[in-house]
């Protein structure tokens, strides 16, 4: 109980971050994934978190674009088992070992996908913290991010949720796109000692035109400072 207390409180504060960094002129899209299925495997040193359809996890998601003209795609319960649509997520972090045993760096990368099969993807650069008993926290920056349509069509130069709710992919910015991971937060048996699966997580992300991701990381770990405080 206490666990999932934690997570809750962690989540909420992740989601008022959200919300505040809005007034941003700087931020361009958010995405805000819940109930992903986190995965360890201690060989690779790979976390990977996914979109999932199951009897423990039903994974639901919304993308928005903050400026004129804003928009939000919906993600409901258990998106990625909808029939006739490709709507998914995904991203692969590395866990490397460091001097602190409460610390590791890690790479990757993510790709979000909306239910016509356009996508935002990009690479992932940040530090994973033991945040406490079973309780694993990621901030990192955003880079190379790039909005891909499917087609040419006029549906598919727009970013659609499965649930309602899209926007122009016409930002504007050029690409790529910076950003920030607010948040990467799970429970989890151990800090990356060995294997373990299916671990609720949840992720706040913000991406960016500019440097202006260094801001909202820092933001990010005062938040995380704080709570471990």
């Amino acid at each position: 109980m206490r666990l999932m207390n934690m997570r809750a409180t962690v989540l909420a504060a992740g989601a008022a971050l959200s919300l505040a960094a809005v007034a941003n002129a700087d931020v361009l899209v958010t995405l805000r994934y819940d109930s992903l299925a986190g995965s360890y495997n201690s060989a690779l040193q790979s976390f990977t978190a996914r979109a999932v359809d199951t009897a423990a996890l039903r994974t639901t998601g919304a993308v928005s674009r903050l400026v004129p003209t804003a928009g939000t795609a919906t993600f409901e319960a258990g998106f990625v088992a909808n029939a006739g649509n490709p709507a998914d997520f995904s991203l692969t972090v590395s866990a490397i070992p460091t001097g602190n045993p409460a610390i590791r760096t890690g790479t990757g990368a993510f790709v979000s996908t909306d239910r016509d099969g356009d996508t935002i993807s990009g690479t992932i650069s940040g530090t994973w913290r033991n945040g406490g008993p079973g309780f694993i926290f990621f901030n990192g920056t955003l880079s190379d991010v790039v909005i891909t349509p499917a087609g040419q069509t006029p549906e598919s130069m727009t970013f659609d949720g499965t649930a309602g709710g899209s926007w122009d992919l016409n930002l504007p910015a050029q690409p790529p796109y910076e950003g920030a991971i607010v948040q990467l937060v799970f429970g989890a048996p151990n800090f990356f000692f060995q294997d373990f699966s299916d671990r609720a997580t949840g992720m706040t992300a913000q991406i960016v035109p500019t440097p202006g991701a260094l801001v909202l990381l820092g933001i990010g770990g005062l938040l995380a400072g704080r709570r471990r405080r």
